[in-house]
């Protein structure tokens, strides 16, 4: 072991006697619950196995085991010592051991295993080695059921009187002994020459392969009669087949089948040299007046395809090839006339992309084009009859439902097209996922006019949208008022950044030893003039979506900063967090505007902390990664927030230069009473403190919740069982009292 391994474990058996118990105790837990047998051998004796090593020989339990010699473990002597004489070298030298072997289990059947060994310490080899033990009877079973098959096959390739040979990349990686001497090769010339030595011309070879990979590409057979070119340079035919072997991937390679056809092509050419001569004399004489009337009907065809060509892209979008918003309205204006003569009622639906944006953005305009045209496709598809599909511009299609007679018909059908969109679309190299929001408006209950029923179902899309996206929704007026206030929400966000109409509040962060103030969160609040204090929930979303975001959240940071400052002059030195929004991130001038206001206000970087939630550091790994490490090389602090709840894995944790850890309060609410959520925290806890960071627990309200968090080790708290988010003179006047106090709050 090395000195690092040393100091730990002088710390953990000086550690008190139950933090000892919970040590074991969780060891044990990982041994049991592991998927492969780990055992610790002694002198070639177990000493100590979990219960998946029992398992895996045969035994009931671990303690059927314990004390037997390793040679029970295999079908005789030379196995085991052969195994002894590789391995303990290798382990002496601190090095892990690792070999396939066939292993016995109890009741003397054998099985293939692969071992992992390695000493506890090389330079005391007396304290034994652990051995991790992997079922691998099942995979070397399929690998000799393989090689049989392959032999097999090799079999039929090496008999058939058919050519058959195998293509990667026009290049032939195997063929048999026929398709050698059809082209008159040995086979071992053949094989890694390029498909070029066959055909008479290099233009041709690249035409085919053109042609057929296209063909193959989409899963097809390939099949035609082809000249190709011996070796001696004469010339045969051959009935030509082919498929790809992973038609979704034609780098994976093709087969290829050819007969030789030579003597039935030369039969068919002589019939044909016959019947050509006889059709050229019939040609000629019909020639003459089949010239002057093709003519005219070509004039005539050529004016009437004019004319059709200009009324249809006047009426049709150009991309999909949908009527466009000027046919839709007319036809929709021909069916309200209808619906009013016989009492029909008609629905008009608005369908738009769900995060079509996305696509555009990540993958370039000709893959959102493709999907365009294929969800052009599927909607048309799902329409018949005088139902009408219409394009009204990017991602916006509309469809016209006439003869309605409830909601549930309208309901039935988006239901049908929402299942048509489900299957993956191929785009390019990409395979996207279709689905869409859908707004409903009724005639003649939401508006007797093409413009207005547009117009309503437009609305309701965007509340199906805003309910989740795959969704849809009825148009109802409450939409219209909605949409008034949101645009009077929006417009009021937009004064209250320009009219300095926000402000931060401040939570506390408590040292859980102390009991004093050592940090606090900066939380927005928006003093909007004639409302109540506007919490972020309400507002934060819309700024969002119509791009505030970012300027709002650059306003945060400058404005903590601002803050620390002006407490540091009334001696008052709190490191203050601010939350990161997604925008700040993929800014790449975020770090330099960082360290500009940290130099404005005169702050140290260790004051300011940055907090950026689980799910938002994973979404970019890598980007993010850098981003953090120029933060963590200027001295800015970094946190997570809200941990627990994104589902990131530790190994992309470790990647991340982070300081803190914060448990979400959706945990911590419950921990006194839940025992699952008590787990959670604490190997939260535990795992911080392996990876040396600090953790902060969000939302404590109970003094039950606190005592676990500290029994736990938890090193700091927020929650309004301290105070709730307060301004920053009652914030500097807490942190006053909170210095005051002469005995710790709890003891670790």
């Amino acid at each position: 072991m090395n000195n690092d391994n040393n100091e730990f474990l002088s710390e953990q058996l000086s550690a008190s006697p139950e933090r000892m118990l919970r040590l074991l105790n969780e060891q044990q837990i990982i041994l049991d619950n592991a998927g492969v047998g780990i055992c610790f051998i002694l002198n070639r004796q177990v000493q100590r196995c979990n219960d998946h090593y029992a398992t895996l020989y045969g035994y009931d339990s671990p303690a059927q085991i314990q004390g037997l010699s390793s040679r029970a473990h295999y079908p005789d002597d030379d196995s085991h010592d052969r195994i002894g004489r590789e391995a303990y070298p290798i382990l002496a030298q601190g090095r892990r051991f690792r070999t396939e072997a066939r292993m016995q289990r109890c009741d003397g059947s054998l099985f293939w295993c692969r071992l992992t060994g390695k000493m506890v310490d090389p330079e005391d080899p007396a304290r034994g080695s652990i051995w991790i033990v992997e079922d691998i009877d099942q995979q070397r079973r399929a690998d000799d059921a393989l090689k049989a098959l392959t032999y097999q096959q090799q079999l039929i390739l090496d008999h058939a009187m058919v050519g058959i040979l195998f293509l990667h990349d026009r290049q032939i990686t195997s063929c048999n002994h026929r398709f050698a001497d059809m082209l008159g090769y040995e086979m071992r010339e053949l094989i890694g020459q390029s498909t070029r030595i066959w055909y008479p011309d290099p233009a041709q070879w690249e035409i085919a392969g053109r042609y057929y990979s296209d063909i193959l590409a989409r899963g097809q057979a390939f099949r035609a009669e082809i000249q190709l070119l011996r070796k001696d340079g004469s010339l045969i035919w051959c009935d030509v087949r082919s498929k790809a072997i992973v038609p979704d991937d034609l780098r994976q390679g093709s087969i290829w089948i050819m007969m030789d056809i030579s003597e039935r092509k030369a039969s068919e050419q002589a019939l044909l040299q016959a019947h050509q001569a006889l059709e050229q004399r019939v040609e000629e004489r019909t020639q003459r007046l089949k010239q002057v009337v093709d003519d005219l009907h070509r004039e005539i065809e050529e004016r009437k395809l004019a004319e059709e060509r200009i009324r249809h892209l006047a009426q049709h979008d150009g991309l999909t090839g949908l009527p466009n918003r000027t046919l839709f309205e007319q036809r929709l204006e021909e069916q309200i006339a209808r619906a009013e003569r016989e009492g029909h009622r008609l629905a008009v639906l608005f369908i738009d992309l769900d995060r079509f944006k996305h696509v555009n953005d990540s993958m370039g305009h000709h893959e959102g084009d493709m999907l365009l045209q294929t969800l052009a496709e599927r909607l048309r598809q799902a329409v018949s009859g005088i139902q009408t599909v219409a394009r009204m511009g990017g991602d916006e299609f509309v469809i016209m439902l006439p003869d309605i007679y409830d909601h549930t018909q309208v309901e039935t059908f988006v239901r049908s097209l929402q299942q048509s969109l489900q299957p993956h679309i191929n785009t390019g190299l990409h395979e996207q996922r279709l689905s869409c929001s859908t707004g409903i408006a009724l005639f003649p209950d939401d508006g007797t006019t093409p413009q207005t029923l547009i117009q309503h179902a437009d609305a309701a899309m965007y509340r199906a949208k805003a309910n989740g996206r795959n969704r849809f929704h009825f148009y109802n007026p409450q939409l219209d008022r909605e949409q008034l206030e949101r645009v009077a929400l929006e417009n009021a966000l937009f004064h209250a950044l320009q009219h300095g109409e926000f402000e931060l509040h401040y939570q506390p962060q408590v040292d859980i030893r102390t009991g004093r103030i050592d940090g606090a969160e900066a939380l927005i609040r928006w003093n909007r003039p004639g409302h109540s204090l506007v919490s972020p929930g309400c507002f934060i979303p819309l700024a969002e979506e119509c791009g505030l975001i970012g300027d709002i959240g650059n306003w945060v940071l400058e404005e903590a900063c601002a803050q620390m400052q002006r407490w540091q002059r009334e001696g008052i030195r709190l490191r203050v967090s601010v939350n990161l929004s997604a925008l700040q991130l993929e800014d790449p001038g975020f770090c330099d505007r960082v360290a500009q206001i940290l130099e404005r206000h005169t702050l140290e970087p260790d004051q300011l902390e940055l907090e950026l939630t689980e799910s938002l550091l994973m979404k970019h790994v890598d980007a993010t990664v850098d981003l953090l490490r120029q933060l963590d090389r200027m001295g800015v602090h970094l946190s997570i927030d809200d941990f627990g709840t994104g589902y990131s894995s530790l190994s992309y944790l470790k990647r991340f230069p982070l300081d803190k850890l914060k448990i979400d309060q959706s945990f911590v609410r419950e921990i006194s009473i839940d025992q699952d959520d008590a787990v959670i925290c604490r190997t939260i806890i535990s795992m911080a403190e392996n990876l040396n960071l600090k953790v902060t627990a969000e939302g404590v309200e109970q003094t039950e919740q606190l005592a676990l968090l500290a029994e736990f080790g938890c090193h700091q708290y927020q929650g309004f069982l301290f105070s709730r988010p307060v301004p920053a003179p009652e914030l500097a006047q807490l942190y006053r009292q909170s210095q005051t106090e002469t005995e710790p709050a709890w003891e670790i």
